[in-house]
């Protein structure tokens, strides 16, 4: 009687390797030692035979996915009913950048173009061999993650004082998940050419874990400063525009005209362009007035002026062409930017072009002379360009 207990234990043992083997490869015998299951463990039944029991999904709401932005959707997730071993997957279409693991039923990639694809699954019960049918939503494809719209802003960027919420509810297209920040450069550092990140004021500090800035601008330095900030969201950066201003009195009254029309000294230039031709801002339509108060009455005061500036952060390419001239109380001057093709990086995120002006005006011209050593300005002035590329 031992004996023969062992003998049949054994039996069972080595039995219940062979039933799952012919399964998978014949689809529906059973364990004959146990009908009513398909695998049998340790004298246990782990998966047992459903009977009539179908596969269904439930699969109508499907998360969205975004342009550029890593996509993974495992339709495991949606299945029920039969064994509850899947195989052999199959959808009749999926957007350009995707694909599907047919073992796994995975769904990934990046896609490449907006737009939505209904899902039409077909899976397999691996244990029974049947094939079902199902349809699931549509898989969404939005534009992507982006901060073109912001350029519809006030000054065409985010103020500092935004909140993460608040930023976010300015973006548009991306896949709706989270977002992580960074900053892409610190206030003070140098800011080489060709960047395109701007760089936020003295005074201003980011922080990356809530996305949010803090402080005010210090020094006497008027303007508005617009830098970058870097999001990322399922793998796809892109940069965002912030920005803020400093409001403080100056020596000079500063006009500036727009194609005829005057604006605030404290509105940066905005800049929209076709990314495959070459940027040129300004051209003329840009024209600062710079006027000495105390020449009203004297102009004699302001029989000598001078000027100088510097640009950073920017695609663009120097020299920057500029005209100026006299005026009786002081000067004026415009501003052209130009520069090659903008490289690829640039084509689907906005850049900043930094200016900083100093102003002098005098009845002394050693007082202005830029280039003798002793210039002395009465007037520091900070403008910036956003540029936006924009499709043909």
């Amino acid at each position: 009687m031992f004996a023969t207990k062992n003998f049949r234990a054994a039996a069972r043992t080595i039995g219940m390797g062979l039933p799952l083997l012919a399964l998978v490869t014949t689809s529906c015998n059973r364990d004959p030692l146990a009908p009513d299951c398909f695998v049998v463990e340790n004298g246990q039944c782990q998966i047992p035979y459903p009977g009539a029991s179908d596969v269904t999904a439930s699969c109508e709401d499907i998360p969205d996915g975004a342009v550029g932005a890593e996509y993974t959707l495992d339709l495991n997730d949606y299945a029920s009913g039969g064994t509850g071993v899947y195989g052999d997957w199959v959808v009749t279409a999926l957007p350009p950048g995707l694909s599907l693991d047919a073992d796994t039923g995975i769904i990934s990639g990046i896609p490449t173009e907006p737009g939505a694809v209904a899902l039409e699954v077909t899976v397999t019960d691996l244990l029974t061999g049947e094939p079902f049918d199902f349809v699931c939503g549509e898989i969404g494809i939005n534009e992507r993650l982006s901060s073109f719209d912001v350029r519809f802003e006030e000054n065409h960027c985010i103020p500092h004082t935004a909140s993460r919420d608040e930023m976010v509810a300015m973006l548009s297209g991306g896949d709706g998940s989270e977002i992580t920040c960074q900053p892409l450069n610190d206030a003070g550092l140098p800011c080489p050419y060709g960047d395109g990140n701007g760089r936020p004021p003295p005074g201003i500090s980011f922080n990356d874990s809530s996305c949010t800035h803090s402080g005010d601008i210090t020094g006497d330095r008027r303007g508005t400063w617009v830098w970058m900030v870097e999001i990322e969201q399922s793998g796809y950066t892109t940069t965002v525009p912030f920005c803020a201003s400093r409001d403080v009195d100056t020596f000079h009254d500063i006009t500036v005209d727009v194609g005829g029309d005057v604006q605030s000294d404290l509105v940066p230039g905005l800049f929209e362009y076709d990314p495959d031709s070459a940027p040129v801002f300004g051209q003329g339509d840009y024209q600062w007035t710079i006027d000495d108060s105390q020449c009203v009455n004297d102009p004699s005061l302001c029989n000598s002026y001078g000027f100088v500036f510097d640009v950073t952060c920017s695609p663009f390419d120097p020299p920057f062409p500029i005209s100026d001239s006299s005026t009786d109380i002081g000067l004026t001057h415009d501003l052209t930017a130009m520069g090659p093709v903008a490289s690829e990086s640039f084509r689907d995120r906005p850049w900043v072009a930094s200016f900083n002006f100093s102003y002098c005006t005098s009845d002394n011209g050693a007082d202005c002379d830029v280039e003798g050593g002793s210039f002395a300005p009465q007037t520091e002035y900070h403008f910036d360009v956003v540029a936006f590329p924009i499709e043909p």
